[in-house]
């Protein structure tokens, strides 16, 4: 009777490490929705050159990689914005469950995924008014 629990103990266990394992990207997919403020509002926001949206302005953004801004309205300076991701917590869940089942999978799983990451949900840009000497940035 003892070795039975032992051994449902043992099942319980690998099961709870086995469901947290990638846990990033389950728990929060793949993807983040971003929302873009800028000072002035109104401006022309393009990520990556692909998404376009008008700040304020709510992108779903890939986890897999970094992304790029670029911020622009009339009468300001254009600016370029770095969107770095970090690592997410859901990542203890991965190290937890790697622990115990002793496998680099789960992990690997989450940082090919992009689960292993996040994004802040809310960016604040403030632009920089462009001095009257600079001719307008054309479109």
């Amino acid at each position: 009777m003892k070795n039975r629990k032992m051994w449902h103990g043992a099942f319980v266990l690998c099961a709870l490490a086995g469901g947290l394992s990638g846990c990033g990207t389950w728990m929060h997919s793949d993807k983040q929705s971003v929302t873009i403020f800028t000072t002035p509002p109104e401006a022309a926001v393009v990520i990556d050159d692909y998404l376009h949206l008008t700040a304020p302005g709510t992108v779903t953004l890939s986890r897999k990689e970094n992304h790029l801004a670029q911020v622009k309205r009339d009468g300001f300076e254009p600016t370029t914005l770095k969107i770095d991701r970090t690592w997410s917590w859901w990542v203890l869940g991965d190290i937890f469950g790697c622990l115990v089942i002793f496998s680099p999978i789960c992990i690997m799983n989450d940082m090919d995924q992009g689960g292993y990451y996040t994004f802040d949900d809310k960016i604040y840009l403030t632009l920089d008014r462009r001095t009257a000497s600079e001719p307008p940035v054309s479109k």
